[in-house]
């Protein structure tokens, strides 16, 4: 399998065709900000992705083991510093997911948790050259 992903740069308007039905765009628009405003839009798209996959992949494996939730929020941290050479590189992204679930479902739970300790497609593959690490944590809802 392959993807393709294009890029066109039009002055300070960068539009990224993902050739995707739901997201078929991304534009990046920096007209009227400054220089000095416009630095980390990749790490965003990076840590984005990272999150994106996750929910997705937490979201289908606790539909595929009959997990009911009430709630799902997640986000993701992205550490950046230098590498020994001095380049910045990502060094680190957590990511917690605190999901809404009845105590008695907790069992399912632990079963979903022990799927997602490998994380999805996407924080997967990052795992060779970034830490990746995984909070996924019930929060039970009040009747």
């Amino acid at each position: 399998m392959q993807l393709t992903v294009a890029y066109h740069r039009d002055g300070d308007v960068h539009t990224i065709d993902t050739g995707g039905a739901a997201l078929k765009q991304i534009v990046v628009d920096n007209t009227n900000i400054p220089a000095d405003k416009r630095s980390g839009t990749a790490k965003q798209l990076l840590c984005a992705s990272a999150l994106y996959c996750y929910a997705s992949a937490l979201n289908a494996a606790m539909e595929a083991r009959g997990l009911n939730y009430t709630s799902l929020d997640l986000n993701a941290v992205m550490d950046v510093d230098a590498n020994e050479k001095g380049q910045s590189r990502v060094l680190k992204i957590t990511i917690t997911a605190n999901v809404g679930i009845d105590e008695e479902d907790l069992d399912l739970f632990d079963r979903v948790a022990r799927v997602m300790k490998n994380g999805c497609l996407v924080t997967g593959s990052l795992h060779d050259g970034i830490e990746m690490v995984y909070q996924l944590n019930p929060v039970y809802e009040e009747d």
